[in-house]
């Protein structure tokens, strides 16, 4: 099912009496975060069922995605039937195994585990099939460990759909937007570990200098007036064959005139929020240019089991290998998703902000 299919269900708050109770952070309508979202006293969940394991969430990540869901952006017009929770990803402690499970060393109480997706992890509690639970390796602080699935898997995916463009090792650019954030960082150093040419685009002068230090590929600044000539100074004569974006908007129009013919717009967001995307069909049919959209959120219904298990192997390799890659911004008890949801959304952040459960 894709995400998009959890997104609109929500995870709903249920009404069943427990004598033990848990934080959740709940929203009744859909609206601006910080207006809509409450944290709320809810019931404990109840014990897994077969296939299931009930973990005690310690960090769950803030991502684009869920403050769209929260907007309403997946509900096609339809409104909440009832309070639901945001979030899909994030990690903590087993408490609970269900029938069908105890065998299982790698997921036993106690351990510590990633899970994605898990519709409702913006909470203490959630309840996990354990096909999307991964064990995490004691090497991997929390931090890291609650962002362990999301942003690798998204570049992993970009990285195939540009492979699949004809983006080759020796042959074209690869340009991406938005280049200093979590996926753009991981989008490069997977391009590099391939032998892929790559161009970085980012907002500010001071992202870009930081992502020099970081990576040893051109970084060009939307800052500056002339960056789209920056950008071609930077290619010289090497054909942008792929360009990763997830910004859409005005900026899909520019960065389609610097594809070569033939080439391809991979569309993985929409952070120009309100803007349509900026596109000429006459430019697209005579160029012979592909936009083709990437989401994470079709990466369980569209993605082979084995390859799957590649991108999560790929990815808990690179939390051990590369962990400054999984920075983070800053760390706000579940109690502070407001202050967190505003600071969220503050130009030049840099790294993701985190949700943390502080009460046992």
């Amino acid at each position: 099912m894709p995400l998009q299919e959890f997104a609109r269900k929500g995870a709903h708050v249920t009404d069943h009496v427990s004598e033990a109770s848990m934080r959740s952070v709940v929203y009744e309508r859909f609206g601006e975060p910080s207006d809509v979202l409450k944290v709320r006293d809810t019931p404990d969940l109840q014990p897994p069922g077969p296939g299931e394991v009930l973990i005690r969430v310690n960090a769950r990540p803030a991502h684009p995605g869920d403050l769209a869901g929260v907007r309403g952006r997946y509900a096609g017009g339809q409104q909440l039937a009832e309070p639901a929770t945001p979030g899909f990803e994030g990690m903590g402690t087993i408490e609970a195994v269900g029938p069908g499970l105890a065998a299982k060393a790698d997921l036993a109480v106690g351990g510590r585990v990633a899970f994605f997706p898990a519709p409702g992890a913006w909470a203490d509690q959630v309840v996990v099939p354990a096909q999307f639970v991964v064990p995490v390796p004691n090497a991997v602080p929390d931090g890291v460990a609650s962002q362990l699935l999301v942003k690798p898997i998204t570049a992993a995916m970009l990285l195939r759909a540009a492979e699949e463009s004809g983006l080759r090792a020796g042959g074209g650019v690869l340009l991406h937007t938005a280049a200093g954030s979590g996926v753009g960082r991981l989008l490069t150093a997977l391009a590099m570990s391939r032998g892929y040419s790559s161009v970085s685009v980012v907002r500010s002068a001071a992202g870009a200098a930081a992502l020099r230090q970081e990576f040893d590929v051109p970084v060009v600044s939307t800052e500056e007036g002339d960056w789209v000539a920056r950008v071609r100074a930077a290619v010289g004569e090497r054909p942008v064959q792929v360009i990763c974006d997830p910004i859409g908007g005005a900026m899909s129009g520019l960065l389609t005139d610097l594809l070569v013919d033939g080439g391809s717009l991979l569309a993985y967001g929409g952070l120009a929020e309100g803007e349509s995307m900026a596109l000429d069909a006459m430019t697209l049919t005579s160029r012979g240019l592909t936009v083709r959209g990437v989401t994470i959120g079709r990466w369980l219904a569209e993605t082979p089991a084995a390859v799957r298990e590649q991108d999560i192997a790929e990815a808990v390799q690179l939390a051990l290998e590369r962990p400054e890659l999984f920075g983070i911004a800053a760390q706000y008890d579940l109690a502070e998703v407001k202050d967190a949801v505003r600071y969220m959304e503050r130009p030049g952040k840099a790294g993701t902000v985190l949700l943390t459960s502080s009460r046992a």
